[in-house]
């Protein structure tokens, strides 16, 4: 009974701690160069997404001494990110950039159980704000006409504030799982697109490819028992293919819009952001 007990509850931590913290992505915005060979521009970002993940560790039970692995699934995680971002042209048709900011993430998150007589549980977990950076590059490919192609790469780091678990026990329901989760991971993003320009618009698609690798620490127990409950796991998407698209806006003198969307087959993301390009070169 306590090997069964102890193997669900790992089910569950995993699953919640986990949907918390791992993020779908994070904005990319307009996927070409935008500034000229020495020209800098400053934004603010803002992004909320919703995605499934996967996870995978071991748990110590310490009441019983036992240690157990399992794999598992993470639905519907959503998260609210914010970015201030510069971006600078090292030439005409390639920019760096890079952004801080800070991101968070609640989740309600249901546990199946592996075995029919055991009852489903539901939990509430609500990670605050916490650390978040990145950096990219963007490059022009070549332009014809209205269309410019080209492509983006960035990696962003996550470290969201530790995030409180209290969750009744699937097993023996009048127990109540409760513990703190500690985590970090990478994401990295990888897309091109083709550009087309009407007017003082400009509207992008292509597809990306999203990596995602972190790891998070749990500890926790069942409320009133001295045994406690420790593990660590490692963090995955779901989907790594996807399709991104969006316009960019130029509402006025030096000042750029964009809204953009991304999806996944297990994810999906709405962002928007406001472009500053000063009428200086030089840093």
């Amino acid at each position: 009974m306590r090997k069964a007990r102890a193997s669900l509850a790992v089910a569950f931590l995993m699953l919640s701690v986990g949907s918390s913290t791992a993020f779908a992505g994070a904005p990319m915005g307009l996927p070409v160069a935008t500034l000229e060979e020495g020209q800098w521009s400053v934004s603010a970002e803002y992004a909320h997404d919703k995605s499934d993940m996967e996870a995978s560790g071991r748990l110590c039970y310490a009441f019983a001494d036992i240690s157990w692995a399992q794999d598992f699934e993470i639905e519907d995680l959503t998260s609210n990110m914010f970015f201030a971002a510069a971006s600078y042209g090292i030439c005409d048709n390639w920019n760096l950039f890079v952004r801080l900011g800070a991101a968070d993430a609640t989740d309600d998150v249901v546990l199946v159980p592996a075995y029919s007589d055991y009852a489903e549980t539901r939990g509430s977990l609500d990670a605050g704000y916490g650390l978040a950076w990145g950096i990219g590059t963007r490059a022009t490919f070549c332009r014809w006409g209205p269309w410019t192609f080209g492509g983006q790469a960035q990696v962003t780091w996550f470290r969201p504030n530790d995030g409180d678990l209290v969750v009744p026990d699937p097993v023996i329901l009048d127990d109540v799982w409760v513990g703190e989760a500690e985590i970090e991971y990478w994401q990295t993003q990888i897309g091109i697109a083709a550009v087309y320009q009407i007017d003082t618009c400009r509207l992008w698609g292509g597809p990306f490819l999203q990596f995602i690798e972190g790891d998070l620490d749990f500890k926790g127990a069942v409320e009133g028992e001295s045994g406690g409950l420790t593990w660590r796991s490692d963090l995955e998407e779901s989907s790594q293919f996807g399709a991104h698209a969006g316009v960019d806006w130029n509402m006025a003198d030096q000042w750029n819009l964009y809204v953009e969307g991304q999806i996944t087959g297990d994810s999906w993301l709405v962002g928007v952001g406001a472009v500053f390009v000063p009428n200086t070169f030089g840093l």
